[in-house]
């Protein structure tokens, strides 16, 4: 967990921040990252995971029962692991920030993203006060993020650098890429 005083976080960023508000950001992936920003009375307090769908029996051929049974095993993990960690949470006012999912060159895992973005929405969206979808480059600009690197370069060198801003604005080295994006995002959420 990060805590950090609001002013600070704040003063990182280079702008301001909602104050007493609870967000929860997702990532959404496979192995989705989740934020959970706590920030009153001047506090700020993250905690952050990831939640990863388990990989099925390589027997399983038939890929409508796949699907399904992924998308069966998402739907048990936002029960079972993070609908117990946010529910104290949810008394003051609240945030939920679900990443938009956009189609890149994979037409069934982008299929498969917004299933899982659906989930996380009917899961939750009852349960906060507002709600936010967020493509990835909008919640960057609206952090300041910009890369430094050139459009030609490897996913894998971009969230590097995603994970190293992300470590410099929260003060603590995050080591997840899809911890780190879910953290940018609900900052994104949080700019006032």
């Amino acid at each position: 967990m990060i805590k950090l005083k609001l002013s600070k976080l704040e003063k990182n960023l280079g702008f301001k921040l909602q104050n007493n508000i609870f967000c929860l950001a997702i990532d959404i992936a496979t192995k989705s990252g989740i934020a959970l920003i706590h920030i009153f009375d001047g506090k700020v307090s993250i905690d952050y995971f990831t939640l990863k769908i388990e990989s099925l029996p390589k027997d399983l051929e038939d890929k409508n029962e796949k699907y399904e049974q992924h998308l069966r095993l998402f739907s048990k993990l936002f029960e079972e692991e993070l609908l117990p960690k946010i529910s104290f949470s949810l008394k003051n006012y609240s945030l939920l920030v679900i990443e938009n999912s956009f189609l890149k060159m994979n037409v069934v895992t982008f299929g498969f993203l917004r299933a899982i973005q659906g989930i996380a929405y009917e899961k939750l969206h009852r349960k906060f006060t507002s709600v936010a979808f967020y493509f990835p480059v909008t919640a960057r600009k609206m952090v300041g993020f910009e890369s430094r690197l050139g459009k030609k370069v490897k996913s894998k060198d971009k969230k590097k650098e995603i994970m190293r801003w992300v470590s410099n604005i929260v003060e603590k080295e995050i080591k997840e890429d899809n911890c780190a994006d879910a953290i940018l995002l609900a900052l994104a959420g949080l700019k006032s």
